[in-house]
């Protein structure tokens, strides 16, 4: 007799059940019967007994189109209510699973190119009659879970479920339902609780980052008043302490590609320089990257978790405690102080700003709060004051190189050499004029204040005076691809022209001895032939720009001054020593004309107004990165 089984061929892999129930429910395009794909019961209670691959159902969903999905919108919909509800369940491990899927599902819907993305996200989700019960029940879920749930794992899916909402839904309507529900206080309480766990209290500062900035040139904010509010001084610090792990964690993602601090002396670096590194100790460690390989990984970084930067920029603009604790925080044991290792990492990600708009962004961010801090006179006060010695890791992977500092030293140094670091290492012809006003406007700030204050700073100003007219050299050089940037004269040249007039000066003030004077009238005459030709391309008639063109008028007197004292004194001498030239600028002090004008170290608090349509475009860039991190989560 026949048996009644049947040999089935052999799989070439096999794969988990899970992975055939996400076939199963959102693999059928061609179901002209759209009730034909929504599961049974059954079906629903096995699917989320299973444990979930979040990354296998990405995959699945990732190569649809918005068409596709809207052509299954009765799986993806019959899917959507099942795991909300499954969400609050309370029932472990289905809560946990439905939440894990959910994160998934969510990162994959919200990367179609939707025709209206806002309706059309509506329809694969819930449909427009069932959406508002939906969004509402699964926010207070997440929401309460949160904050209350008991066990960790399930708090934390409920985390990464709240960021691929936040982030993915941020262009749409989705996002107000947070705005209606605050999670604020819940979002906190998270912190305190996983404190240990540097990631997941990262991935809550993020959360809050991305909810502070939700239409906030369109309407109240109520996370950003609630930052303005927040005056918790011990999760304050706990939020700090995790900034400065992240920043720490940044930084290092960057010399593990280059170390740019010298090797000491060792047998076995001396074995490598000779190419005998097989006998070195180091011959089983891997190799340094490739030229192209490091060039590929350079422009990778920052990874996504840099996303908290534009949470440490909402906090230092909304939260003048924050900052403070920021900037005043001491180490803790065999650690570096918070401030110490963010303003590292921001020379790390400024250094490598140009290699696209993700790093020009994150150095964009760090810059802008560095500039906040500076505006306040309290903490200029401490960032200028001796008394506030830190040991800072600036980067050198490139040159030029500023001078290689490794003893503790004033944070307005650091500050400077950041920002003298930025206007070398990112020139090319689309400039990233923000960038660079931001990285002028810092230095102005300090010292303008050194100014005030009457406070002499101890540093290597040459090579600042080097870098301001290395860029108005570049700047005149390639004047006919600049000059058409929008911005570059307001952000950029008027504030070189009067930074450097205001160096000039007021320079006798805060410049600690007078060879560091004597340089900058030095550079001014090197520059003679540059400033009439930099006047000539970025002047502008109109009264906004009196200020600037006032400022080049300064540098080119000043610049003419000397170099008709060198030309009586020398004849036509083409070449004169250092020594002589520096005798010169000394003689020429009595007969020189200094104007001095006000205006010159005027400066305007920040406004973010002054920079919406830039700030819209940044959180767009973190926000994508907020989504990269929930499915990796």
């Amino acid at each position: 007799m026949d048996s009644p089984l049947t040999q089935q061929s052999r799989p070439d892999s096999f794969e988990p059940k899970i992975v055939q129930l996400y076939l199963h429910l959102f693999g059928a395009l061609s179901d002209e019967d759209a009730d034909d794909g929504v599961p049974s019961e059954g079906f629903w209670r096995e699917f989320f007994l299973l444990k979930p691959d979040k990354q296998r159902l990405y995959d699945i969903l990732e190569p649809m189109t918005a068409f596709d999905l809207l052509h299954i919108q009765a799986q993806t919909q019959s899917f959507f209510k099942r795991a909300v509800l499954e969400s609050g369940s309370g029932s472990f491990p289905r809560n946990d699973h439905a939440l894990e899927n959910l994160t998934a599902f969510l990162c994959a819907v919200f990367t179609k190119k939707y025709t209206n993305p806002n309706t059309d996200v509506i329809e694969v989700l819930a449909g427009l009659d069932a959406i508002d019960k939906l969004m509402s029940d699964l926010v207070q879920t997440l929401e309460t879970i949160v904050r209350l749930e008991a066990q960790e794992a399930v708090r934390t899916r409920a985390l990464y479920a709240v960021l691929a909402l936040v982030s993915g839904g941020f262009h749409t309507s989705l996002a107000s339902y947070f705005m209606h529900r605050d999670l604020f206080s819940a979002l906190i309480k998270y912190v305190h609780d996983v404190h240990d766990d540097p990631a997941h209290g990262l991935h809550a500062f993020v959360v809050i980052g991305i909810l502070s900035s939700y239409n906030k040139f369109e309407s109240q904010n109520v996370y950003h008043h609630r930052l303005q509010d927040f005056v918790n001084e011990d999760t304050i610090r706990l939020l700090v302490r995790k900034l400065a792990e992240a920043s720490a964690a940044l930084r290092d993602q960057y010399v593990a590609v280059q170390d740019d601090y010298p090797a000491r002396w060792s047998f076995s670096s001396t074995l490598a320089m000779v190419g005998l590194r097989s006998l070195s100790a180091d011959a089983k460690k891997p190799l340094p990257p490739s030229d192209e390989d490091a060039k590929r990984l350079f422009a990778s970084l920052p990874d996504e978790n840099a996303a908290c930067l534009l949470s440490l920029y909402s906090f230092v603009q909304a939260n003048r405690l924050f900052a403070a604790n920021l900037l005043n925080l001491p180490p803790e044991k065999d650690k570096e102080a918070p401030f110490s290792v963010f303003l590292s990492s921001t020379s790390y990600i400024s250094h490598n700003a140009y290699r696209g708009p993700r790093p020009a962004t994150y150095a964009t961010l760090s810059l802008l709060s560095i500039r906040i801090m500076v505006e306040d006179s309290v903490l200029a006060k401490r960032i200028c004051s001796a008394d506030s010695k830190m040991i800072i890791r600036l980067c050198r992977q490139r040159p030029p190189h500023l001078p290689s500092v490794t003893s503790p030293r004033v944070p307005a140094t650091a500050i400077l050499d950041i920002c003298t670091d930025t206007l070398s290492h990112n020139l090319r012809k689309r400039l990233d004029v923000h960038l660079y006003g931001l990285a002028l406007g810092i230095m102005l700030r300090i010292v303008t204040y050194l100014e005030q204050s009457k406070s002499r700073l101890h540093h290597h100003w040459a090579y600042i005076w080097g870098s301001l007219l290395s860029l108005m050299k570049f700047l005149t050089q390639y004047a006919d691809d600049l000059k058409h940037l929008r911005g570059i004269r307001e952000d950029l040249c008027s504030t070189l022209a009067t930074l450097a007039a205001f160096c000039l000066s007021k320079g006798d003030a805060f410049l600690p001895d007078p060879a560091s004077y004597d340089d900058l009238f030095y550079k001014l005459i090197e520059a003679n032939d540059v400033l009439p030709r930099f006047k000539q391309a970025y002047t502008d008639p109109s009264p906004r720009f009196d200020t600037m063109n006032r400022s080049i008028d300064a540098l080119i007197s000043v610049s003419t001054h000397y170099h008709d004292l060198l030309k009586a004194q020398h004849g036509k001498k083409t070449h004169q020593s250092p020594a002589a030239v520096q005798k010169v600028i000394r003689d020429g002090y009595e007969t020189l004309s200094l104007e001095t004008d006000e205006d010159f170290g005027h400066w305007d608090r920040w406004r973010e107004s002054n920079w919406k349509a830039e700030l819209k475009r940044m959180i767009r860039i973190v926000v994508e990165d907020a989504r990269a991190l929930s499915l990796k989560g």
